[in-house]
């Protein structure tokens, strides 16, 4: 198994492996722990012990000797859980800390997979139930890359659990890859179809507009401007007219 999973749920790439070492091969020693997953003795006893403290890893006495075990994948629930009632805990001091450092900043940078997601992220936490968005879908050789695809398909399914509605412009010839892999499952969409040259990864949503740029490295660009994201609307609805359904 690919240990990045577990590594996007808040573990490093070494507990990561460490435990799934632990989860394939049951109740092992501390050496067997370093011949499976050739770390180095000071780093697998570290990270054994923050495991440990997790709850995500046990060991029994055999003897003087400890044998540690993985815990059920289920641990991982109550793992996020607390780290979700400590976020939660914390979260009035980090906004008066907002409120502390906010400044005239306008624009950011988000880079790489994780950044576009982050910047798909401020779509929902900026609007709530019943508010709508428009974008203008992804240069269409993107559509072939699995990991656009998922990311725009996650987006998608939370956005339509959240009841935010969403209008969308695409080309005719994405529409197939729109309906069955996009779209799918995901409601509260209206999807036409242009057959102009538009601008290509754009998102309009409350006072920001993203603009997404597919290179080596992916990058988000958000600009918070009332004035650009009004334009870019009006923009919108005169193509959205023209397109169809």
């Amino acid at each position: 198994m690919d240990p990045t999973v577990l590594e996007e749920m808040g573990l490093s790439n070494a507990e990561a492996k460490i435990y799934l070492a632990l989860l394939e091969r049951g109740q092992s020693k501390t050496g067997a722990i370093i011949d499976a997953t050739k770390m180095q003795s000071s780093t697998v006893y570290h990270v054994i012990g923050s495991l440990v403290e997790k709850g995500l890893v046990s060991y029994v006495l055999k003897g003087e000797v400890k044998y540690f075990q993985a815990e059920r994948p289920e641990s991982f629930l109550l793992f996020l859980e607390e780290k979700k009632r400590k976020f939660e805990e914390s979260l009035p001091q980090l906004r008066e800390m907002e409120k502390l450092g906010e400044s005239k900043q306008t624009a950011k940078v988000y880079e790489g997979m994780n950044g576009l997601r982050a910047a798909y992220n401020d779509i929902l936490l900026s609007l709530k139930k019943g508010d709508e968005y428009y974008f203008i879908q992804v240069p269409e050789e993107r559509l072939s890359d699995e990991k656009i695809i998922n990311l725009l398909r996650s987006h998608h399914i939370r956005r339509a659990k959240r009841g935010i509605r969403v209008k969308g412009l695409a080309p005719r010839s994405a529409k197939r890859t729109m309906s069955e892999r996009i779209f799918k499952d995901a409601p509260l969409h209206t999807i036409r179809y242009s057959e102009e040259a538009v601008p290509k990864a754009l998102v309009i949503y409350d006072n920001k507009v993203i603009t997404l740029d597919f290179g080596d490295i992916p990058v988000a660009f958000v600009m918070e401007s009332k004035a650009v994201a009004d334009s870019y609307k009006r923009f919108f609805e005169e193509k959205w007219k023209a397109a169809k359904g």
